[in-house]
């Protein structure tokens, strides 16, 4: 009975730490400009959390997910720095910007959530919207939230990649917005 006990709780560590760390690679490539494409400006995340890094984090997040895709952004925070706009610059701006580039779209979002809970388990928890502003007129044409909280071994990037990955799926890149 004691080897039983001692196989079952070997398979159950082995298991738990099988699930520690992931590889998720959504890559782009080097290419350049086609005008067939849905062509994105996408500036830094505005962050609403105590994290400070949560905004830029899910910005690169998005990014991946976005180039995953097939859409072609253009990621402004060095250009934001060189040309010295203020860190929440705000849509005209931004829109100012993607007019020069050449970019259809200025991607806008808010990080509101990303920490572990403080509960007993102390699951990650990610929450983020994102606006899709038309650059020519300046409306939005599409906003979503989503949120994920991951449970046992998940941090908080993977937990921020569900839900970045959760909005760009729902995005309609690459057909409606051309």
């Amino acid at each position: 009975m004691k080897s039983h006990i001692t196989v079952l709780c070997a398979l159950l560590a082995g298991l738990m730490l099988a699930g520690c760390g992931t590889l998720t690679y959504d890559g782009g490539s080097v290419a350049h400009l086609d005008k067939n494409k849905t062509t994105i400006l996408l500036p830094p995340f505005d962050n609403a959390t105590n994290d400070e890094f949560a905004g830029v984090a899910l910005t690169e997040i998005t990014a991946s997910a976005l180039m995953a895709k097939d859409v072609q952004l253009y990621q402004t925070e060095d250009v934001r720095n060189r040309l010295g706009l203020p860190e929440n610059a705000g849509d005209g701006s931004y829109s100012m910007l993607a007019k020069e580039v050449g970019a259809q779209y200025v991607l806008l979002g808010t990080v509101h959530e990303y920490r572990y809970k403080t509960d007993l388990d102390g699951d990650p928890a990610v929450g983020v919207t994102m606006r899709l502003v038309d650059v020519q007129d300046g409306r939005t044409v599409w906003q979503g939230t989503a949120s994920d909280v991951g449970f046992i071994n998940a941090s908080v990037t993977s937990a921020a990649q569900v839900a970045a990955k959760d909005l760009v799926n729902r995005m309609p890149l690459n057909s409606h917005l051309k």
